[in-house]
């Protein structure tokens, strides 16, 4: 299997191959003898401090358990890795006409100081979250924007401040925020008002009635919406005003707004 499609394999199938790669660890660790460990008692009379710098070697086979669950980690998390950025750019340069002009763009993008700093903020972005298909897509778009938009000097400030708005959101939240345009109205049995304004909670009945528009009748998946809603209201995102007939409707703020701009 080629780098590439072993790339693809596991940004698509991370839970299997960590998996295949436990066999690997497992095996790897079976081959230290842990009976021939005589260290024990010298670990005893040394501080953590000496430990730690007269290396791994001073706790003998428990250091090799040590160095080889590190490693092991280093280089299944490193691949895990490429592969996430590997599919944000495929995704990025599948919504792109002329890939030609595509990476002209992202070319200028990366070699630009305030434009490779915002580069790596996206990947940071990916690197914090597991694998994730609709979230490498949300950035892909942010990333589309950010390079489409150019004055990478004069917008970087914005940019920044929407990179790290979405950072703080799962991608359940982001998600939703996405499909702001498919949210339902809903109905608030007692509300506490400001003018039109709702100042009460709402998530509750904005999560019944989304789950319920998506079909959604798992408790689990129920319980990660309103958590994200939650989240959402709670980051001045969303808020909800009386309309009429006694419903109520939902919107996204001024920032939520600026935020849709960059992730839809």
């Amino acid at each position: 299997m080629d780098k590439k499609k072993k790339l693809e394999f596991i940004g698509k199938n991370t839970d299997q191959y960590l998996q295949i790669q436990k066999r690997t660890l497992e095996s790897r660790l079976d081959k230290i003898d842990l009976s021939k460990d005589k260290h024990a008692e010298i670990i005893k009379g040394e501080t953590l401090k000496n430990v730690r710098d007269k290396g791994l070697s001073l706790l003998g086979p428990m250091g090799d358990v040590i160095n080889t669950v590190i490693t092991w980690n280093d280089d299944i998390n490193q691949n895990i890795n490429e592969a996430k950025k590997m599919i944000l750019l495929e995704q990025y340069f599948t919504q792109s006409d002329e890939h030609s002009i595509a990476i002209q763009q992202l070319q200028s993008f990366i070699t630009n100081p305030q434009g490779n700093t915002l580069f790596n903020k996206i990947l940071r972005i990916v690197d914090d979250s597991p694998p994730d298909p609709e979230l490498t897509y949300h950035l892909s778009n942010v990333l589309k924007k950010i390079i489409e938009d150019g004055n990478f000097e004069e917008l970087f400030e914005k940019h920044k401040y929407a990179l790290g708005q979405i950072e703080r959101l799962t991608p359940q939240a982001i998600t939703i925020i996405a499909d702001y345009s498919n949210w339902p109205p809903i109905r608030l049995t007692t509300s506490i008002a400001f003018g039109p304004k709702v100042t009460s909670d709402f998530y509750m009945e904005f999560t019944t009635a989304y789950s319920q528009s998506k079909s959604i009748t798992d408790t689990n998946k129920i319980k990660r919406i309103q958590h994200s809603v939650v989240e959402i209201q709670n980051l001045g995102l969303m808020y909800a005003y009386r309309a009429e007939n006694d419903m109520t409707k939902c919107q996204l703020t001024d920032i939520g707004q600026e935020l849709l701009n960059y992730i839809n």
